[in-house]
């Protein structure tokens, strides 16, 4: 062969049918494994099952029931969601959202405060807390747990001064037909508020800078400042999103609720409900893994089973436990980034090279 003669052309492989070569397969194996994907068929399957026993269940008042007494823990559990992405923890969205449903309660009940301008004002008190979280943990450096559990008694005593030992009652109707108003039979527009939370959410985290820092800062910290992230800024931006959707979940409480005390958002468990939501939804402690439309899932489930506990009779003294024990599945079933497995049985390091 001269040097000039071209090389010789491979024949080209046998195509392989899909099915055999396992594409198709592949990819319904990838979403059968996807978290957002399995809470959808739990949610299905349990409507199902509910309805069945009890056809009640699937009326469209239920329906909406279910969906806008989950809008609340759906938009604190995003907010939570994103600051546990950066390996956080936030426990004081409990009294954030009550401040907010407290500080605008009162005025909007004595003097009809205008609905915007109230959401305004709980949309402030939010940020200006969440600000106070954010300077603890990035600039201070106090460990996220302990920070949130101070400012969770510090902002829990706020609470407390501002109601005075009153609570608020007699909010304008404007407020209240906001809170119970459907879009669609079986719709309220509260979920349209929390999907809008949801969607705004994911395009933050996909589609901004900052977004997706946050994912880097909660995998590896130090790799992420190495590689020229701005970490405490991250960590900072994240408190304060968690603020300011608690400061709108307070203005939600008092629409849908139609009042607030002292302890709105405490005796609701918001805390635990949002970090409930975050796990089940496939968000790990361990940060870096996670996203808010399974948050978003993992709250309507919350409220679906906390639904079907009553439609089976089950006392309500009961719900907290129903929840520790989702959480728990949730946890084992999240083999890759429990930080229960790994804590337990922490990963194998490669043996070390025999010195020459």
């Amino acid at each position: 062969m001269s040097a000039l003669s071209p090389l010789p052309v491979p024949a080209a492989p046998a195509e392989v049918p899909p099915v055999l070569a396992g594409a198709g397969f592949g990819t319904a194996l990838g979403l059968l494994r996807r978290r957002e994907v399995q809470l959808l068929a739990a949610i299905l399957g349990l409507f199902a099952l509910c309805t069945a026993l009890h056809p009640q269940f699937g009326v469209s008042s239920n329906i909406a029931f279910i969906l806008a007494d989950s809008a609340i823990i759906m938009i604190v559990g995003v907010g939570q969601t994103i600051v546990v992405l950066g390996r956080g923890i936030d426990l004081s969205v409990s009294p954030v959202l009550g401040i907010a449903a407290v500080s605008i309660g009162f005025p909007a009940s004595a003097s009809n405060l205008n609905i915007w301008l109230g959401l305004l004002i709980a949309l402030l008190i939010g940020f200006g807390l969440g600000i106070g979280n954010g300077i603890l943990v990035s600039l201070v450096g106090i460990p996220p747990i302990i920070a949130t559990l101070a400012t969770l008694t510090i902002y829990g005593g706020f609470q407390f001064i501002i109601c005075g030992g009153y609570s608020v009652i007699n909010i304008p109707a404007v407020y209240t037909n906001f809170g119970s108003a459907n879009i669609l039979p079986g719709v309220p527009w509260l979920i349209v508020i929390g999907a809008g939370v949801v969607a705004l959410a994911y395009l933050f985290l996909t589609r901004t800078v900052t977004g997706r820092s946050v994912y880097a800062v909660g995998n590896n910290a130090d790799a992420a400042f190495r590689a020229g992230i701005p970490v405490r800024r991250v960590l900072f931006t994240t408190y304060v999103i968690s603020g300011v959707l608690a400061g709108l979940a307070g203005f939600i409480y008092l629409a849908q609720i139609g009042s607030a005390t002292s302890t709105s958002g405490s005796d609701g468990n918001t805390n635990l409900m949002s970090i409930a939501a975050a796990l089940i939804g496939g968000t790990t402690l361990l940060g870096g893994r996670g996203g808010p439309v399974g948050t978003a899932l993992g709250a309507v489930f919350l409220s679906e089973a906390l639904q079907a506990m009553i439609s089976f009779r089950i006392n309500e003294l009961w719900d907290p436990a129903g929840v520790g024990v989702l959480i728990l599945i949730a946890v084992v079933a999240d083999r890759r980034g429990s930080p229960v497995r790994h804590m337990l049985r922490p990963p194998l390091r490669p043996p070390a090279k025999a010195i020459p």
